[in-house]
């Protein structure tokens, strides 16, 4: 400690704030300290990485091989095209339904499963990617109708190519606002009948169990033999606990839990 000067008594500002000031000691005290974070959970943030997830390669190759299969079971049931020659030659018929089929499953898939909330987070991204990405990815094909537009342009049929296109495109924004609406009607009911089955269990529930008891409250309750009243213990809700849980992050799905 700093002594003061004889002749004044006096202790300087330096001395204050040398006195006052703490000096580091040990490892701390060394010409380069250790560097340690002061939070380091929450510099690792749990990321979704797909390719760490081999449950969304296999959803995804099992709905892409299905779509190959139905895209190509079109194929072989239907003409390939409208009309043997002419204007409607430039329309075919496989690639058309294909398309049209893969919109409409993809927008009530996607409308449903956004509205969904009764069915766990896991599942509707298996959901979403084996049947949105994998099934409809590979039942629907946009190279083939590239394709076909090519070769009919190749050939002259500028009108049949360029309706085909429009047609194409148009019924495509119909089927899925179609497919939209119809995937968020089943969410509604589906609601509507959670909502009706609850209120329904809550009035055939006995009398008294649905009451809410406060702390401290005493039940009076008859008793079989002598009627005499019988104080049972109270029975109220706990107050939630507010701590902060600390997050831990899944490698395998990037989920924070």
């Amino acid at each position: 400690m700093q002594e003061p000067t004889p002749s004044t008594q006096e202790i300087s500002a330096a001395q204050v704030r040398a006195q006052s000031t703490p000096s580091p000691q040990g490892a701390a005290a060394a010409a380069r300290p250790p560097q340690i974070p002061l939070a380091p959970i929450k510099r690792v943030q749990a990321r979704f990485n797909p390719l760490a997830d081999g449950m969304m390669y296999l959803v995804v190759f099992f709905g892409g091989m299905l779509g190959t299969a139905m895209r190509y079971g079109l194929d072989l049931v239907m003409p390939a095209t409208a009309a043997p020659h002419g204007f409607w030659h430039s329309f075919h018929v496989p690639t058309f339904t294909a398309n049209m089929i893969a919109c409409f499953i993809f927008a009530c898939l996607t409308s449903y499963l956004s509205q969904a909330s009764w069915i766990r987070k896991r599942i509707r991204q298996l959901t979403s990617r084996g049947i949105g990405m994998g099934m409809c990815g590979g039942f629907s094909t946009l190279s083939a109708l590239v394709i076909e537009e090519l070769t009919r342009l190749q050939a002259d049929h500028i009108a049949g190519a360029v309706c085909y296109l429009l047609i194409s495109f148009a019924g495509g924004l119909l089927v899925a606002y179609a497919g939209a609406r119809l995937g968020l009607a089943l969410t509604v009911r589906r609601m509507t009948k959670i909502a009706a089955d609850a209120a329904m269990n809550q009035r055939q529930s006995p009398n008294g169990s649905g009451r809410h008891v406060t702390a401290g409250e005493t039940v009076v309750m008859p008793s079989g033999s002598d009627d005499s009243p019988l104080s049972a213990p109270p029975s109220y809700e706990p107050a939630p606990i507010t701590d902060e849980i600390p997050l831990t992050g899944d490698l395998t799905t990037g989920e924070v839990h």
